[in-house]
């Protein structure tokens, strides 16, 4: 750039809400530079750089935003050192946390751009934030203001919605709902669209009747079902979304988006679910059946039409090492065994295998015995529970404590760090107990009853099915360890199961009833 010649200076504007564009700031932003330009000799450069809806709380606008564009065209020459940017305040630039948004300011400063506030005419360039140590502070303590302005500005809105979770009674929280429904004209409840959750019912009670995903969705097309959004036709994974939402007994978890450590946000439950929110469309009983079949079936992957004949496929283990076992058969002459998986390949377990037919006998000449010998509940798994609520508990009344201090001025980057340590060990407590909950609805005892008598039905049918029984098996135990007769150690055959609910049943292979 010529000495003599007017310096060039660019706008930098932005906005996060698209309200935000649809208003005034986009002008005002806009208008306060070319005012300074004019009053300081300055040709105002007809590149705007803008940011259009991208928050500078995480500093997003400064890695992939028109920020960044800026700084690459400095870095290429297109823009000459010495040129000033103009911003509204230092706000626009950054509100990352303090020292991230210093550091954002220096990297302009650096490339010999000069930073102009317009709403103060404060000017930041290299020398002088080497020269004026105050200065430096000055931009640092702007940057603090910025910050915690954001956090308070989340905390309202958090503190707004959480008035309105409290209200979610008599008032809905959203007027997204769940396609079987719709939301009344007056927000006060909604109405079942009954055509639409027949279909929810339809895909449960394949389900429960022994179709997979896959096959729910080709019989849905094959009867021209019509889908719930703009797709033609169904998929397996509608049919798998349909078959864990908790919204069809009632239950509606709240969201948020939270940043996973990249550009991205990512989608969040946020607090505990709200129960009795959507009038219930299936009964929880069937829905707590199939939420613990699919927690059985999600890990192993089995091709439709694949007939099991094997009814402890994909949940026996090795006693000796854990790994799956498995059933071979060599030739058609021989009886089918349960064999390690892992000896089968000579890959470090002994090979010890037990005859098909002695664990089909171990299961079915005494079911009665073993199954009601299940246990009911898990009193672990309550005290677990206790604990969890007590600590969500106290860490609610920390945020709100802390929250107490930031709105009464306490502007303390100490409080701020304290504030959103404590959120995110709620979080953490929150989706614990969550999950604590919803393994203890699986062990309620009216359910788990429900779940050993099918069980115990499916044991005694005559003609064994291998298939129905695995099903079974699955909706009730974690897996089940194999015990091959080891001479050696003079150990018979036995099977032990692990119930999902916790504890444990020993059946012996070649000799019936319980191992104490």
């Amino acid at each position: 750039m010529n000495a003599t010649s007017p310096r060039l200076a660019f706008s930098y504007v932005r906005f996060s809400t698209p309200e935000q564009q649809r208003g005034d700031s986009y002008r005002r932003q806009y208008e306060l530079a070319h005012q300074y330009a004019e009053r300081h000799g300055l040709i105002l450069d007809d590149r705007a750089y803008t940011d259009l809806g991208v928050s500078a709380f995480r500093g997003k606008n400064a890695r992939v935003g028109a920020l960044r564009a800026f700084l690459d065209a400095v870095e290429a020459g297109d823009i000459p050192r010495g040129s000033a940017l103009l911003v509204e305040n230092m706000d626009r630039l950054s509100r990352s946390i303090p020292r991230k948004a210093v550091r954002i300011l220096e990297e302009i400063c650096e490339a010999g751009i000069e930073v102009v506030t317009l709403d103060d005419e404060q000017r930041y360039d290299e020398a002088r934030l080497d020269r004026e140590p105050m200065c430096f502070l000055v931009a640092y303590l702007v940057a603090i203001r910025a910050h915690e302005e954001c956090v308070k500005k989340g905390l309202r809105v958090g503190q707004a919605w959480a008035e309105k979770r409290r209200r979610a009674a008599t008032e809905k929280l959203t007027s997204i709902c769940p396609n079987w429904l719709s939301l009344d004209d007056d927000r006060a409840a909604f109405t079942v669209l009954e055509g639409r959750a027949a279909i929810v019912r339809r895909i449960y009670q394949q389900f429960l009747d022994g179709s997979g995903q896959e096959a729910i969705a080709r019989s849905l097309n094959a009867d021209g079902i019509q889908t719930f959004g703009r797709g033609d036709r169904w998929h397996k994974s509608t049919v798998a979304k349909i078959l864990r939402n908790a919204a069809v007994v009632g239950t509606y978890q709240p969201h948020r988006m939270a940043a996973d450590g990249t550009d991205k946000l990512k989608r969040i439950p946020d607090g505990p679910p709200v129960e009795g929110y959507y009038p219930p469309i299936v009964d929880a009983q069937i829905f707590a059946t199939v939420q613990s079949r699919l927690d059985g079936t999600r890990a192993t992957y089995r091709r439709e039409g694949y007939a099991i004949t094997n009814p402890l496929a994909g949940i026996a283990r090795c006693a000796d090492c854990g790994a799956t076992m498995t059933r071979v058969q060599k030739g058609n002459r021989s009886a089918p065994r349960l064999v390690c998986s892992r000896a089968k390949l000579s890959a470090g377990c002994k090979y010890r295998s037990v005859p098909l037919t002695e664990v089909v006998d171990a299961l079915t000449e005494d079911c009665a015995a073993w199954v009601d010998d299940a246990p009911l509940g898990n009193d672990a798994s309550r005290r677990e529970l206790e604990r969890l609520e007590a600590k969500r508990a106290g860490a609610e009344e920390a945020i709100y404590r802390l929250s107490q201090e930031l709105a009464r001025g306490g502007a303390s980057i100490a409080i701020a760090d304290a504030l959103r340590s404590e959120e995110v060990n709620l979080r953490a407590l929150e989706d614990a107990e969550r999950a604590l909950v919803a393994r203890l609805a699986r062990e309620a005892p009216n359910i788990l009853i429900s779940r050993l008598a099918a069980l115990k039905e499916a044991l005694r049918a005559d003609p064994f099915d291998a298939g129905a029984v695995n099903a079974r098996l699955r909706e009730n135990l974690q897996h089940i360890t194999v015990w091959p007769r080891n001479e050696e150690a003079a150990r018979t055959s036995s099977l032990t199961f692990h119930w999902l609910q916790g504890g444990e049943t020993n059946v012996p292979i070649g000799g019936f009833g319980r191992v104490d």
